[in-house]
């Protein structure tokens, strides 16, 4: 009986052991979900030598602000020199979404929000200058992908992409999100 028990007790344990690993292929979820005029960042690590990013990126809801624009970014940045601290060195992209009588826009629903993507792009502190790309009524977010070698960064996201130089001694994975709540799903690190 005792070795009927041991071989139960294995068997959970090579379950337990393999379900973690078994999680990790599907990717994380994040909800980046913050109040209006609020501010929130997650960082995580990347494997040494060329990595991809993937995952899944939708809006679940934005929040009335007078001051912020509710925006949610991704990029790879240089590892900050401290918690909250802007990046010096990044390459990505942002989603952001408006109500559109905020910007103008009639729609036949008064609670429309239009969304746009832009690059991200900071070199040494400053960020580069993209306009924004209207996403179609129907798209809500999807699939995206960023993919680095040690120079630069191709990002690919809503249908459109784009190689930004990019060299960091110590990259990361850098997302942040304002003024809404944006849901990460399927988000997966690899190396190449």
């Amino acid at each position: 009986m005792l070795m009927r028990d041991l071989a139960k007790s294995g068997a959970c344990l090579a379950l337990a052991i393999a379900m973690p690993a078994q999680a990790a292929q599907n990717g994380i979820t994040y909800d980046c979900d913050t109040a209006a005029n609020h501010y929130s960042d997650l960082v995580l690590p990347t494997p040494q030598g060329p990595f991809t990013v993937r995952g899944q990126l939708r809006l679940n809801q934005v929040a009335s602000s007078d001051q912020y624009v509710p925006m949610t970014g991704i990029a790879i940045a240089d590892a900050l020199d401290a918690p909250g601290a802007s990046s010096k060195d990044a390459a990505g992209f942002k989603l952001v979404a408006m109500h559109a009588r905020l910007l103008g826009v009639k729609t036949k629903d008064k609670d429309a929000v239009l969304q746009f993507q832009q690059w991200n792009e900071v070199k040494g502190g400053t960020e580069v200058t993209h306009d924004p790309i209207p996403l179609p009524d129907t798209q809500n977010g999807g699939a995206f992908s960023l993919s680095y070698d040690g120079k630069s960064v191709t990002v690919e996201f809503a249908g459109q992409r784009r190689d930004i130089p990019l060299t960091a001694a110590t990259p990361v994975v850098r997302l942040t999100c304002s003024t809404g709540e944006f849901l990460y799903t399927d988000l997966i690190i690899q190396g190449q």
